[in-house]
């Protein structure tokens, strides 16, 4: 039996399938998605692939998967945010997808890679002028009012953001809120409104994630911070399902961070409830999250630089041997971890070069631990056509 075939048999009837990495870039967790992806489309009716990255971007490449002109160099950095788009294995699923033809693409995030609300926004101009031209002008409001921190990314937004007083912060939130009020309010004229208060929720949360960031740096969040962004991509998760029927099977790749089943502890004192919290909590076993980790190897980080298209350099770095206690000591393995629930595990799994402190076996279902990880070939040439299958721990 392949690696494939076990973890999908480890899924079983699960018809939201959460795929991680423990950071994004990474050459061996971009090619057992794109192999998993495949597997599940072609033997297990899987139809919507959703991943992190804008909800506003994703139209631009649901409509090159339907056959509009682009190369799929370009459709990668235009049409997905935080460069994640730019890699290979990216180009590869993409590629893949377009020639499929009945798969759906979403993007789960809010817009801009974090930065600006402005794609969103332009989104529901495009919808508003179709319906009611009258109310274009809520619009154009929030564009104005959000000016102040719209950036990039986030490389920028939260530093422009901590800078704005309390008054023009408001003003910002009062604007989009005003706009997603009015567009919930013309589904009785109009129909369905869905896509459109979607896009509009993109931008208030958004909005809402700068202001979690600002509190976090100020020393001023809660122990338990909302976590907008996460809640954001759970909620088109959910859209999602309202668009094509509870009975749509969807596979979604996030970070591990995102799609763990427990809240996510970023730094020490500060927790916040993950996508995958949002997902377990109401759809149960019918929501199944899979990590993907490594031993040893390489891994990516970022730096700022204003000079860089997004703000931000990514750049290789060495990892660390694993810490004590976390699953990358156990070694490298396949894992069903739903049969070690209430035995104790792991207290710890990798996050980009650090360790995180979480209970493992309860934050996610199954685990694939590689003996290595190397960085996608758009920042190292990787080994051509490497594939690496993972056994069963023994």
């Amino acid at each position: 039996m392949s690696d494939l075939a076990k973890i999908a048999e480890l899924i079983g009837d699960a018809k939201i399938v959460a795929i991680g990495e423990n950071n994004h870039h990474l050459h061996e967790f971009g090619d057992l998605r794109n192999r998993l992806l495949r597997h599940l489309v072609e033997h297990h009716g899987f139809r919507v692939v959703g991943f992190e990255s804008g909800f506003a971007e994703g139209k631009i490449v649901e409509d090159w998967l339907e056959g509009a002109p682009g190369d799929v160099a370009d459709i990668g950095r235009e049409g997905f945010t935080f460069s994640l788009g730019e890699s290979p294995e990216a180009h590869e699923m993409l590629t893949w997808l377009r020639e499929r033809g009945d798969v759906r693409y979403y993007g789960l995030d809010v817009p801009s890679s974090a930065g600006s609300p402005v794609p969103s926004l332009d989104a529901v101009r495009a919808y508003l002028s179709t319906v009611d031209e009258a109310a274009v002008g809520l619009v154009d409001a929030a564009i104005e009012a959000t000016a102040g921190y719209a950036s990039v990314s986030s490389a920028e937004s939260p530093a422009k953001y901590a800078a704005l007083d309390t008054v023009t912060r408001d003003k910002a939130t009062a604007a989009l809120t005003r706009l997603k009020s009015h567009l919930a309010s013309l589904c009785p004229f109009y129909g369905n409104t869905a896509v459109a208060e979607h896009h509009a929720e993109g931008a208030l949360c958004l909005d809402a994630y700068l202001a979690e960031v600002a509190a976090m740096m100020s020393g001023e969040a809660p122990a338990l911070q909302s976590g907008s962004r996460d809640a954001y991509m759970a909620e088109t998760v959910r859209l999602i399902r309202r668009l094509h029927g509870d009975d749509t099977k969807i596979v979604v790749m996030l970070h591990n961070g995102h799609l763990q089943r427990v809240p996510f502890s970023p730094f020490p004192g500060l927790t916040s409830p993950s996508a995958g919290t949002h997902l377990a909590a109401e759809f149960g076993d019918d929501y199944f999250a899979l990590a993907l980790t490594a031993v040893k190897g390489k891994t990516t980080g970022l730096k700022p630089d204003p000079a860089a298209r997004l703000g931000f350099t990514v750049y290789e770095q060495d990892l660390d041997d694993p810490a004590e206690g976390s699953v990358e000591a156990e070694g490298p393995g396949l894992v069903d971890l739903r049969a070690r629930r209430g035995t104790g595990g792991p207290r710890s799994i990798r996050h980009a070069h650090m360790f995180n402190p979480v209970d493992v076996v309860n934050a996610f279902d199954a685990l694939v631990c590689f003996p290595e990880s190397t960085v996608s070939g758009h920042l190292r040439p990787a080994p051509a056509d490497r594939v690496v299958e993972v056994a069963p721990r023994g």
